[in-house]
């Protein structure tokens, strides 16, 4: 299963509909995932893609909200960051996606592209899109890897 993972786009619709169309010349996505600041960009392309999963950000008046979806057995954290510092440190969004049984975290608000695995969660800023950066997530056999663009 291949998801594609989006964050801050702070209304550059142009320049997200330009790198959807580089994404998609990567392979299908099962799924589209848009962690926040600017995730209303995603409305004129919605019916074009699959499955489309969004957490608003600061920048969307947002207070903090998390997702926990699973796909393939993978259990996924999806939050914007801000509201778990994540530009201090990523302790808190460590701790959280440990507490909600996650092995994947997917965060945004830095801007700054990110993939680490720690104390067996992998972590993952795809960047901002607004400067032409995602990430593809492939999960399968219970195990998950990205992609960064």
């Amino acid at each position: 299963m291949r998801i594609l993972v989006l964050s801050d786009s702070h209304g550059y619709r142009q320049k997200l509909g330009t790198l959807l169309m580089k994404a998609e010349s990567t392979g299908e996505f099962n799924a589209v995932v848009h962690l926040g600041d600017g995730y209303l960009d995603m409305k004129p392309y919605e019916e074009h893609l699959p499955p489309l999963y969004v957490t608003p950000g600061n920048c969307d008046g947002d207070r903090g909200t998390v997702l926990c979806p699973e796909f393939d057995g993978v259990r996924v954290l999806m939050t914007h960051g801000h509201a778990l510092h994540v530009k201090m440190g990523l302790d808190a969004l460590l701790m959280r996606a440990i507490r909600e049984e996650a092995t994947v975290a997917l965060f945004g608000h830095t801007h700054r592209p990110f993939c680490q695995e720690q104390a067996g969660v992998l972590l993952i800023n795809p960047g901002a899109a607004m400067n032409g950066h995602f990430a593809v997530l492939t999960v399968e056999n219970g195990g998950a890897y990205a992609e960064m663009y």
